[in-house]
């Protein structure tokens, strides 16, 4: 528990890491932030897509295999880079994951392949679609895994002044005054957080798209930014030979440029004209029902509509309907007329005919 030390103005910290026991069954508290860091991701990373226009079921899918991923990537990494010598002598101790021991670098290289095998052989979207979803969930994830760290007295911070207000006993590592890195980390997740939902409000209330890529350049900047310079006060877990620089910081850099770098080209370079929108899938939400006004009134226009439409109709009807009656009226007296006059013709001439013959006789 937490003690204030009065005469040295120091906190004791001595929170037991396992949250509940039943039988040789441990359930410690790292797993229970780290399941709640996934929880609270995939809620979010589902609210992204439905904010995109974009099924939010598929964020599912996605889900699974990044939590394989991250969980993956992240132990190897520690594992590997970290304490190579524990965990090369005993091996199996690779798997016990929920005891704590993830890696942020391994776990972004984790996400990125599966961003990369999702996007071009599923999707086949950009792979900046589906990094700037997730960019938004990483501030949270930032937050209970370091809560995590926290609670099991690991990834301490480095030694400092007993008299310093920031000053922790971790007793369960060694009672030696520390800084407590893992809740700086923490604060670093809260401050991600608010720059990152900052963002997304100023282009909302704006009703203008987000540039292609710049929540994910941001989120790399802000986190491995800040993450440089936390590991300063930081425990050494391994210490490189490159000008001095921790294993954490020479892994930070390349990340925080590729971020830098993103951040330019989405505000003022070939991204700056793409956004989201233009990548969706066939997916759309459903429209909001119409209003019984709304309704109400369209069965009233296409109701007038109909009539004038009918009575369009009849009134075309009919005008056919005359001239057709008219036109047979015609035709009939003309053939009527015509056939008179033939016949007088042919009557006539058969007179004439029958007097020439006589009067020939007479002669």
């Amino acid at each position: 528990m937490i003690d204030l030390l009065s005469s040295l103005g120091l906190i004791t910290w001595d929170m037991d890491p396992v949250l509940l026991r039943i039988g040789d069954i441990q359930l410690r508290y790292y797993g229970v932030f780290f399941a709640l860091a996934l929880a609270v991701g995939y809620y979010t990373l589902r609210w992204r897509y439905k904010d995109e226009r974009e099924d939010p079921e598929s964020a599912t899918n996605l889900t699974y295999a990044l939590i394989a991923a991250v969980v993956i990537g992240a132990r190897l990494v520690h594992c590997l880079f970290y304490e190579p010598e524990r965990y090369l002598s005993n091996p199996i101790e690779i798997l016990y994951f929920w005891k704590g021991g993830l890696a942020s670098h391994g776990a972004a290289a984790g996400m990125m392949l599966v961003c990369i095998a999702y996007d071009r052989i599923w999707r086949h979207t950009p792979l900046r679609v589906t990094l700037d979803r997730l960019a938004f969930c990483i501030p949270f994830a930032m937050i209970c895994v370091r809560l995590g760290n926290f609670f099991n007295s690991e990834i301490v911070g480095a030694p400092c002044d007993p008299n310093s207000p920031l000053a922790f006993i971790f007793t369960r590592y060694d009672g030696i005054p520390r800084y407590p890195s893992q809740l700086f980390e923490v604060g670093m997740g809260i401050i991600a957080g608010a720059v990152m939902f900052g963002m997304y409000f100023y282009y909302k209330k704006r009703n203008k798209p987000r540039p292609l890529g710049l929540s994910t350049s941001l989120i790399l900047v802000l986190y491995f930014g800040m993450r440089f310079c936390v590991e300063f006060f930081k425990e050494y877990q391994v210490e490189a030979n490159v000008g001095g620089l921790r294993e954490g910081q020479i892994l930070s850099i390349p990340f925080f440029i590729i971020g830098l770098i993103g951040i330019a080209i989405s505000l003022w370079g070939p991204w700056k004209k793409q956004n989201v929108l233009q990548f969706n899938t066939a997916y759309q939400i459903p429209e909001t029902p119409a209003t019984p006004a709304a309704t109400e009134s369209k069965s009233t226009d296409s109701s007038d509509s109909g009539s004038e439409s009918k009575s369009t109709d009849s009134s075309d009807t009919a005008s056919e309907s005359k001239a057709s009656d008219s036109s047979d009226s015609g035709s009939e007296s003309k053939a009527s007329d015509s056939s008179d006059t033939a016949s007088e013709s042919k009557a006539s001439d058969s007179t004439e005919t029958a007097d020439s013959k006589t009067s020939n006789a007479e002669a």
